[in-house]
């Protein structure tokens, strides 16, 4: 989770100064309306469904990946304290997602999201899916940016199967969430516009606006 204000940014600037590190966005991503399924889901049980610790939902997105690309259950706390690219309170900036991918043998793409309409988003996040690759977005949520991982959708009930590292603590066991899906996967549904209004609070000091992480073996 990562909370906007100034000193971060001026941090943050600071930071790809000193290490040369820059924010490349692509040409227009091309959408494929032919590789489209009506629906598609990755499989990701409740048993995968851990809660964060504070600040960590970067790291724990990561293990979520890897869990479905890899069908390896690995420690989310063990991805928490070797992630890179943190800020202070332990904030991390998508490099960190993008070097922790990497460093587990799994490939990334970043398309420019920012250059589509709204429609042409959410089919390219279909089109994705539909070739079994989650994608982890940054938005905005209670004021603070957060990540979301997207496992699945159902185009005709308009649904999209996400991993919430940060949904409410499971009553019976503290460190798993609440599982709203049943037997899809992820733990929430939100429709095309509830993921659309997540989205696009995501961004910091103008970097990573539509930011979204692909990831495939």
């Amino acid at each position: 989770m990562i909370l906007k204000n100034k000193k971060i940014c001026i941090g943050l600037v600071i930071l790809a100064t000193l290490t040369g590190f820059v924010v490349v966005r692509g040409g227009k991503p091309d959408v494929d309306q032919s590789l489209i399924k009506a629906s598609a889901s990755i499989f990701y049980p409740s048993a995968y469904n851990y809660r964060q610790t504070k600040n960590d939902c970067g790291p724990f997105n990561i293990a979520a990946v890897v869990r479905v690309l890899k069908d390896e259950n690995v420690d989310s706390a063990s991805f928490a304290e070797e992630i890179g690219w943190r800020l202070p309170n332990k904030y991390t900036l998508p490099w960190g997602l993008e070097n922790q991918l990497k460093e587990n043998s799994i490939n990334v793409a970043k398309p420019n999201f920012s250059l589509l309409t709204d429609n042409e988003k959410i089919m390219l996040i279909q089109q994705y899916l539909s070739a079994g690759k989650p994608v982890t977005i940054l938005g905005e949520r209670d004021n603070y940016e957060h990540y979301l991982t997207i496992l699945g959708f159902n185009a005709d009930k308009d649904e999209y199967y996400i991993y919430d590292s940060l949904q409410a603590a499971s009553p019976n066991q503290q460190d798993m969430t609440t599982d709203e899906n049943g037997q899809n996967s992820g733990n929430i549904t939100l429709s095309s516009n509830q993921l659309l209004d997540f989205w696009r609070g995501g961004g910091m000091c103008g970097l990573w606006k539509w930011y979204g992480l692909v990831a495939s073996l």
